[in-house]
This record gives structure tokens, C-alpha cells and sequence, in this order.
């Protein structure tokens, strides 16, 4: 009996898979993802990057100074 419920099981999942392929399908199909980024907004979100990573080297740089570091020891954000 076990091997019978083991042959029948097998053509079972591959029929529900395909089933579930299909949809998936036919989802997207309906539904598309949203286009990609333009390169504009792209350039601005790696300013906007750039500016908060200068912010938070600004902000520990000033931190390192205010504790008493020598200034030769401390990093220097780059000009």
C-alpha cells in the first residue's frame, strides 16, 4: 500500500506545480513589476548617500577632537 500512495503522490506534485507555475505565470503576466529606477533618481540617492556618510564622518571627527585626541592621531575627513 505504501508504494502505491509513494507512486501516486509523485504525479500528484508534479501536477500541482505545473498548476502553480501557471498561475505564477499568468500573475505577473497581469500585474508587472514596477519599471527600474530612472538615473536621475539613482544619481541623487548616491548623493544623498554620500552626504550622510559626511555627515557621520563629521560628527565623529568632532567627537574624537572634543575627547581630547591628539589631532595628529585623529582622522581627518578628506577636503
Amino acid at each position: 500500500m505504501r508504494d502505491v500512495v509513494l507512486a501516486l503522490a509523485m504525479p500528484a506534485v508534479m501536477c500541482a506545480s505545473g498548476i502553480y507555475a501557471a498561475a505564477d505565470a499568468w500573475w505577473r503576466h497581469r500585474r508587472p513589476s514596477p519599471p527600474p529606477y530612472s538615473h536621475a533618481g539613482l544619481r541623487l540617492a548616491g548623493q544623498r548617500a554620500v552626504a550622510v556618510a559626511e555627515a557621520v564622518v563629521a560628527d565623529e571627527y568632532a567627537l574624537l577632537t572634543a575627547a581630547g585626541q591628539p589631532a595628529d592621531l585623529a582622522v581627518r575627513p578628506a577636503d
